[in-house]
């Protein structure tokens, strides 16, 4: 059932089930982070970048909560949270383990690069310079990353074309682009600043609650700012014509319906790319 509002109403709309929905991906991220501290503390290779491995057999559950963040921010659909979360986790679940490891590329080599070339920035302006190209080119990553995710669990399109459209939206929308930037580096400089000057028990509870906030947030963030871009250059997704039977006759009804302006449709619940010839 759809009801009348923006992104930002629908989010306190709906947040009980946001939330829900958020901690169906941040508790078993939480989990698996554990896991590797765990593993990384037995062996040796106590670090971040061993820790960040938690990223890749987390992901497919990222497809869920993509999807339903779509379902509320986007079509505000007041969509049944398991079975819109668990369906689109298993529909998605190769591509998304392929998202998994190159957010964690992103994340580890970003953390590298920022240790690394920070701690010599002040012996040497080259380091410096060296780390803001690097920041720019892992801000474009980043971004790239906000499009992937929803335009796997949207569009019926191989992993290639998801990830050219995705670099193509990065310069194409760059007004969007900035917004959700500057918003997501708003809520992650909170977090950084909650952690950094907390301690003893506030600190714990400030912890908890970036666990089970900030991925629901970022993915929100994301998902409602840069959509409508992705519709206005991909194909739409919000009331599309709907086609339940993935047969010829049915796709070319679909296409007359639809004007002819659009080169997808709706085929059980995912946007198909047809051949209006």
């Amino acid at each position: 059932m759809k009801k009348k509002g923006t992104a930002f109403k629908n989010f306190f709309r709906y947040f009980p089930k946001l939330l829900a929905a958020g901690l169906m991906f941040s508790v078993p991220l939480a989990a698996f982070t554990g896991l590797f501290i765990l593993i990384g503390y037995l062996t040796g290779f106590n670090n971040i970048i061993v820790w960040g491995l938690s990223i890749i057999p987390s992901a497919p559950l990222l497809a869920g909560l993509v999807m339903f963040v779509r379902k509320i921010a986007v079509e505000n659909e007041d969509a049944e949270l398991f079975p819109t979360f668990i369906k689109s986790v298993k529909e998605n679940l190769g591509y998304f383990l392929i998202h998994g490891v190159a957010i964690y590329l992103i994340t580890a080599c970003t953390f590298f690069s920022v240790l690394y070339y920070g701690s010599m920035a002040g012996e040497n302006i080259t380091y410096g310079s060296i780390l803001s190209i690097y920041l720019v080119f892992t801000a474009i990553l980043v971004t790239a990353m906000f499009y992937a995710p929803l335009m796997t669990v949207t569009y019926e399109l191989s992993i290639k074309d998801i990830y050219k459209n995705s670099f193509l939206l990065v310069f194409g929308k760059i007004l969007r682009n900035l917004g959700a930037l500057v918003l997501i580096i708003l809520v992650s400089l909170l977090a950084f600043f909650g952690v950094m000057y907390t301690n003893g028990i506030l600190l714990w509870i400030t912890v908890g609650l970036i666990v089970i906030i900030y991925p629901l947030l970022f993915v929100y963030i994301s998902v409602s700012v840069v959509s409508k871009g992705m519709q206005e250059s991909v194909g739409s997704f919000v009331n599309p014509v709907k086609v339940v039977e993935d047969d010829s006759d049915a796709v070319q009804q679909a296409i007359k319906s639809s004007n002819g302006d659009s080169d997808y449709v709706f085929v059980n619940g995912k946007m198909v790319k047809v051949d209006k010839k």
